[in-house]
């Protein structure tokens, strides 16, 4: 018996928050008796609505782009690691074969030089594994930025209905409506917060790469840092 008024209760639970879901949805025929005019906000929404889903796309492209730097900024830390251990396995060679300071002097810049190209390729991973952060925030608020155009829409037809006293609109819960709206706008307003405090890390990570990186290129032996082409009419050296 308490089975069945417990069942009895959850049934009755689901059908009373399908008749609310219910009540939100409008009877989207009463629009057939609005006029151009009368249906500018509800066209004016539905334009925004579009241009929501649009800006999700480009959310998704650029969240995807983001994840493919990811195997970059991996393959530039493998590269940075292998330099130091070459680094390493020739300063070794050379104390093998009694190779004096003078000698070896070069090759420990090298091994310098190495160690801090890896501190700034893990700066850069860091950065870039934020940057793919902040792009995944930044498509929950593309998401749910739809999902407030969406509300917004219905809004836009309940009160174009009502302020025309359209006969559909009766049955409408208004603020079931602008509940809706209410909580889509909430949501999206925590993913923005979320997704400013990520951006906000991502800067200081970039900043602390592009310092670490600076400094791997001033330690680095001259010979074994790319010299750029002459400009016009500058003489070449010989």
């Amino acid at each position: 018996m308490r089975r069945f008024l417990i069942l009895s209760g959850a049934t009755l639970a689901v059908a009373c928050a399908s008749h609310q879901q219910q009540a939100v949805k409008l009877d989207d025929s009463g629009l057939a008796r609005l006029d151009e005019q009368q249906m500018q906000p509800v066209d004016d929404a539905r334009i925004e609505q579009g241009r929501a889903q649009d800006a999700l796309a480009r959310a998704r492209a650029n969240e995807a782009d983001a994840r493919a730097r990811l195997e970059v900024a991996k393959s530039d830390r493998n590269v940075a690691d292998a330099q130091y251990k070459r680094a390493l396995a020739e300063r070794d060679l050379l104390k093998k074969q009694y190779a004096s300071p003078d000698q070896l002097a070069p090759v420990e810049q090298d091994i310098a030089a190495s160690q801090d190209r890896i501190k700034a390729a893990d700066l850069k991973l860091q950065y870039v594994q934020q940057m793919i952060a902040v792009s995944e925030s930044e498509r929950k608020v593309a998401e749910a930025h739809v999902n407030t155009t969406a509300a917004m829409v219905e809004q836009a037809k309940y009160r174009a209905m009502k302020t025309n006293n359209v006969p559909q609109v009766a049955s409408a819960n208004a603020g079931d409506i602008d509940g809706r709206v209410a909580q889509a706008e909430s949501q999206e307003a925590a993913f923005q917060r979320e997704a400013a405090e990520r951006r906000t890390k991502a800067v200081d990570l970039y900043n602390r790469w592009q310092q670490a990186d600076l400094r791997s290129r001033s330690v680095a032996r001259p010979s074994t840092i790319p010299v750029p082409p002459p400009t016009a009419g500058q003489p070449t050296s010989h």
